[in-house]
């Protein structure tokens, strides 16, 4: 089974990642390690069926905006069904690495439990750094610590072979692709990673 089949496979189930009760002191802390998101402009690349889409509707509000990407349909499917009441968020079919965004019309990009699974890592991040704009902030989130999600990964088929680089690794990537990384946390319950372009 390859990457696609597996979320397709996946989003065919009731409640296809959703967050767990045990996850929401997790998100607690994402929240407040984002800060104030209201009026931003937020790309979520690799957006699943929306669980966190859903509550960045909230935290922008509606005076800001949230484009949700996903290169599988039936996530995108889902993703759109969870946010319909939100007018100041879309819900996009496509890869993130293909993406046709504006360049510097972006105060965040958001790759929540996305990263790992990027054909082009590299054309991704330099794209990212285009999609910014001055000042914004790529921020690389996981429920899990990455070898706690690489762990995870070798038991499934499908994303066997998506490996999430560790903190310091990824923070070694970014600085040598001209990105100043101003905080990484590489724990058993969370991966957080916040840069901006140099």
């Amino acid at each position: 089974m390859d990457r696609q089949a597996f979320f397709e496979q996946l989003a065919g189930r009731k409640n296809p990642l959703a967050f767990q009760p045990e996850h929401e002191p997790r998100m607690e802390r994402l929240r407040l390690r984002l800060g104030d998101l209201r009026g931003k402009r937020v790309f979520e690349p690799g957006c699943g069926a929306g669980p966190l889409t859903e509550r960045l509707a909230e935290w922008v509000g509606p005076a800001g905006h949230v484009l949700a990407l996903d290169a599988c349909p039936g996530m995108v499917k889902r993703c759109g069904e969870a946010v319909a009441s939100h007018g100041h968020v879309r819900a996009m079919r496509g890869k993130a690495e293909e993406a046709d965004l504006e360049a510097g019309a972006w105060d965040l990009i958001l790759c929540f439990r996305f990263y790992p699974h990027l054909e082009d890592a590299a054309g991704f991040l330099r794209r990212c750094g285009e999609w910014l704009a001055p000042g914004g902030e790529l921020v690389i989130a996981n429920l899990e610590g990455s070898r706690e999600l690489n762990a995870i990964h070798a038991r499934r088929a499908g994303v066997r072979h998506d490996r999430m680089p560790s903190g310091d690794e990824l923070r070694r990537q970014l600085q040598d692709r001209g990105w100043q990384v101003a905080e990484v946390l590489d724990e058993p319950e969370e991966f957080f990673l916040r840069a901006r372009r140099a």
